[in-house]
């Protein structure tokens, strides 16, 4: 929660907390429906502005009804997207906060490219 805190989101914390796990959760899930060997991977890039994190699965299968947990997570954090893995088989679920509420007339920031 230290990367969060220096991100500017103490008031997120607990959002951001179950956010990642349910988002962890189910890489975990997906992985063990599709007798996954490899790792869930989790990326944490706090290089502002906010945070973003990334939760991959190898699971070989495609993803089957989550709407529960989908929602879950889309009310969670302020930007969310789920998309296959890049080069291998498996998922990723892509985390987004921002820091606070921009000043009135400013806009929202713009979700980060993920290629960069």
């Amino acid at each position: 929660m230290a990367v969060a805190r220096r991100a500017g989101l103490t008031e997120q914390l607990e959002e951001l907390r179950l956010a990642v796990g349910e988002a962890c959760a189910r890489a975990v899930r997906r992985c063990a429906e599709a007798d996954c060997d490899e790792p869930v991977t989790m990326l944490v890039d706090d290089t502002g502005p906010g945070l973003v994190v990334q939760v991959t699965d190898a699971a070989k299968t495609s993803a089957g009804p989550e709407p529960v947990v989908l929602s879950l997570l889309e009310g969670l954090a302020d930007h969310l997207e789920v998309r296959p893995h890049q080069g291998i088989s498996g998922a990723q679920v892509r985390l987004e906060w921002w820091p606070s509420i921009p000043p009135h007339g400013a806009t929202a920031p713009a979700p980060r490219d993920p290629a960069s």
